[in-house]
């Protein structure tokens, strides 16, 4: 057998082990508890819901972005965020721009996983909510300078 035949035939079977694994990956959207997590949103939003699954692992990615919001306590969101209070939740704030929070909420079910992010912004000009300056951070960064010698 020459060289190229094995090769061929060796990706041949990549291919094939890759189909199957692409398969039972959209087996895991169609999951009850996917749909139960994307239903979660209200109709309105749910044109402009992502969903994804992550390459390598059985973790299924669902991601929205609100944006306008007078605050971070606007009913709008507040109803979205109610409807994972029982998951496990992350919350990261960002103070460039204009003020924005991710909530991601994650829930681990028969050896898989479902990743809710929700990108959270408010206007820029709310009276509501603002970014302040509460204290300044001094940082020194001493980094090596290297290059390559040749004998």
């Amino acid at each position: 057998m020459s060289t190229f035949t094995k090769q061929a035939a060796q990706a041949a079977r990549n291919l094939r082990a890759e189909a199957k694994r692409m398969t039972a990956k959209a087996s895991l959207i169609k999951r009850p508890e996917v749909k139960a997590a994307f239903e979660a949103f209200p109709l309105n939003m749910r044109r402009s819901v992502g969903m994804s699954i992550a390459g390598y692992s059985s973790t299924v990615y669902i991601t929205a972005t609100v944006r306008g919001l007078a605050s971070f306590k606007d009913a709008k969101l507040t109803r979205l965020l109610e409807r994972f209070i029982d998951w496990e939740t992350q919350v990261n704030e960002y103070t460039y721009g204009e003020p924005n929070k991710d909530f991601t909420f994650t829930k681990k079910i028969d050896g898989m996983e479902i990743r809710v992010t929700i990108y959270a912004y408010v206007k820029s000009d709310s009276p509501l909510c603002r970014i302040v300056v509460t204290g300044v951070t001094e940082r020194v960064v001493r980094e090596e300078v290297k290059q390559i010698v040749c004998a």
